[in-house]
């Protein structure tokens, strides 16, 4: 424990000594961000504009894809702690990882599909390794998340979404928050908000400090810190220059890294998520940085060009124990376990958009291409260590763990170089809009022997072009009906170091979609429909925990969701899943249901907003309910996990200090403190999260 709590220690100095000189260097000034408290929907509207990576920006009523779009104010509201928190009503999301209870982060599958760890998460719609990490929600202005094939908008990765976090941009007049909260048991947070105009109004600017640190309710310690500042530079009237900067530091400790079952288990009773599944001694460090900048120039004549670079690193340790259920009764296996990875980033983007008419059609263009190189290190002594230790989880925690003898010894296991053209016009007339686009890609993979010689292993040299076409058809200005066809290409299996053929990694895969869908922006509601069907390789752990890829899996639903403005002050939002995801032919498990997929969900909120009283501020509740129907555990539908029942309250009270706004928050989540089980894959599972209060002040200058 000593080096946990030097570590401890290092990790509290920062953010002390970062905030108090952030708080002394910022100017104070009335905020430019305000908080509704009136009745107003959870559900961004359709309107809003969204960046669609070789599509451009466009609305997302105009979009012939699923889109859902979340801001920071809305997370606020919420008081999301994870991307689970943020996406839980969204039609289509299903969570898979509870962030609380394992150091491998919260996640969540989409159609039935986990999101590329290497490439379907985004920073400013760059690609960055989001292998087991949870990033804090304040550093974000806004949370975006496509759901679907989507080579053609942003090259390679999972066909089932891409998740795009956008950073907190400048903002030109003077803003300053302070924010502090706290979650159970024992989580307490606080946050600085600052930017403004410098240089004459030439220079806007942005920075954001967050701290968390405490003891969460599965016997675990927690402590981050996260940094972020950007900068927008008039360099003359038509050349902007930009620069966005990340840095994540978290220590967890006390938290398992994986929860298995073994092969012959049909059921296993849900356990509370206030189990303590880690070794008291294990720990996990996270060290993220990100950094992007760039140039924007206005051609003229409605033209834009962009280049702009990334680099990304993240450093990932994680000296812990991993446990295997041998029985209903709670009996496990623990065995103690590293895990070591870093990975590097490096970006260039290059687009040109514009508009163009010939004769009675009008065309909006986007062309450019993308290069990206990723480089994995992974470590050759990962793997399970001696002693092991049984237990049952219902009379003490485990005990082993590899932290006091953690001994990396990293080596190159993959690289990646992927070069991207591509080019689309959505071509409109009328109440038509037909969008043809393909993306060519030059990509390239190099795999080496995990024994850390340097020998490659494996040189992969793939040359996709990557196709989308939809059609929309406006029989008014606020209904869209489109029918879209795309497809992803994404990169190989990689077998996981528990793996019987660890870290053997696959040939690249192709998927395709058919979409069919309906959008509707009214005055006092919005609706989304969407019908799909989604073709795939499959990728598989057989019953003699060996990795597979190969034949086919089928993922085909229907997603639904609105919200109406009843009232003035109430405000209703529903969301429905219908979902069938089964293997085909090529695979043992032909016709059976893919693991870890849940067949249908259903959401329901409702918000309510009272008036401002003597004007000593506005009063608003809201609240709701998500249920998910059970899957499987397991490819051979074997073991069935049970469906759960969540529920959600939460009120906001806004009032003002002075010239100062005052928000306070509360919010208790899992209301019936439900017992379910979350599974990111085959045999694996964690408890979700038990009933958790939140509480937050946030005071605006």
């Amino acid at each position: 424990m000593s080096a946990i709590s030097m570590l401890r220690r290092g990790l509290l100095a920062t953010p002390a000594l970062g905030l108090a000189a952030a708080a002394a260097q910022t100017p104070t000034a009335t905020a430019t961000e305000t908080i509704t408290v009136q009745g107003s929907t959870n559900r961004p509207h359709l309107a809003r504009h969204v960046s669609l990576g070789a599509l451009g920006a466009r609305s997302a009523f105009d979009t012939p894809f699923s889109l859902s779009v979340v801001s920071a104010q809305t997370v606020q509201k919420r008081q999301a702690a994870d991307i689970n928190d943020i996406f839980r009503a969204e039609p289509g999301v299903q969570e898979n990882s509870n962030g609380g209870s394992t150091a491998s982060g919260a996640s969540f599958r989409v159609r039935g599909l986990n999101l590329d760890w290497t490439n379907g998460y985004r920073i400013d719609g760059f690609a960055i390794p989001y292998w087991f990490i949870d990033l804090p929600t304040a550093n974000f202005g806004q949370f975006q998340l496509v759901r679907g094939a989507s080579a053609f908008l942003y090259g390679f990765g999972a066909p089932g979404a891409v998740l795009d976090f956008q950073l907190k941009k400048p903002v030109d007049a003077p803003l300053l928050a302070l924010e502090a909260g706290y979650r159970s048991d024992a989580v307490f947070r606080q946050s600085i908000d600052a930017g403004g105009p410098l240089g004459g109004g030439r220079v806007d600017t942005r920075f954001v400090a967050f701290n968390e640190v405490g003891n969460q309710v599965n016997g675990s310690y927690l402590h981050t810190v996260s940094l972020n500042g950007g900068f927008d530079a008039r360099l003359t009237d038509t050349l902007h220059w930009h620069a966005d900067a990340f840095w994540l530091s978290t220590l967890q400790a006390g938290m398992v890294n994986g929860v298995t079952v073994v092969p012959t288990l049909t059921r296993l009773t849900p356990i509370s998520g206030r189990a303590e599944l880690g070794a008291a001694d294990s720990w996990k460090r996270n060290d993220l940085k990100h950094i992007n900048t760039g140039f924007d120039l206005e051609l003229g004549g409605g033209w834009h060009a962009e280049l702009a670079y990334a680099y990304t690193h993240l450093d990932e340790r994680f000296p812990s124990n991993a446990i295997t259920f041998l029985d209903d009764r709670g009996d496990y296996l623990n065995r103690p376990f590293q895990m070591t990875r870093v990975f590097t980033y490096h970006q260039v983007r290059q687009t040109v958009s514009g508009h163009v008419m010939t004769g009675a059609l009008h065309h909006d263009i986007v062309g450019g291409a993308t290069w990206l190189y990723q480089l994995f290190d992974a470590d050759a002594n990962a793997t399970y260590y001696r002693p092991y230790d049984y237990g049952n989880i219902h009379v003490a925690r485990p005990v082993n763990t590899n932290a006091h003898a953690y001994n990396p010894r990293l080596y190159h296991y993959i690289d990646y170089t992927q070069i991207s053209p591509f080019l689309s016009d959505s071509i409109s007339w009328r109440r038509f809009s037909l969008l043809a686009g393909a993306r060519y890609t030059d990509y390239r993979e190099n795999d080496y022997a995990t024994d850390g010689s340097g020998r490659r292993t494996a040189a992969r040299r793939n040359h996709p072009l990557t196709p989308v076409v939809s059609l929309s058809w406006r029989p008014e200005q606020t209904v869209n009906v489109y029918f879209s066809f795309v497809q992803a290409m994404q990169s190989g299996t990689q077998a996981a170091a528990t793996a019987r053929n660890a870290y053997e990694v696959f040939a690249p895969m192709r998927s395709a979609q058919y979409e069919l869908g309906l959008k509707v922006q009214k005055p006092r509601w919005t609706a989304t429909v969407a019908a799909y069907r989604l073709d795939t390789i499959a990728a598989y752990v057989d019953a003699t925990n060996t990795q597979r890829q190969g034949g086919s899996v089928r993922y085909q639903g229907i997603e639904a969701a609105g919200t109406v403005q009843a009232t003035r002050a109430l405000s209703v939002s529903a969301s429905l899943t219908w979902l069938d995801a089964r293997y085909g032919a090529g695979t043992p498990y032909d016709g059976r249901r893919a693991e870890s997929t849940s067949p249908f969900e259903a959401n329901l909120s409702m918000e309510y907003a009272l008036p401002a009283i003597a004007g000593l501020g506005g009063l608003s509740v809201d609240g709701g309910f998500g249920t998910v129907a059970g899957g499987w555990l397991d490819p051979g539908n074997r073991f069935r996990l049970q469906p759960y029942l969540i529920g959600r309250i939460g009120v906001q009270h806004v009032s003002r200090l002075g010239r100062r706004r005052l928000i306070l928050r509360a919010a208790i989540e899992n209301l019936g403190n439900e017992r379910y089980w979350v599974s990111r894959g085959a045999l694996q599972l964690f408890p979700g999260a038990p009933r958790t209060a939140t509480l937050a002040a946030r005071v605006e200058f």
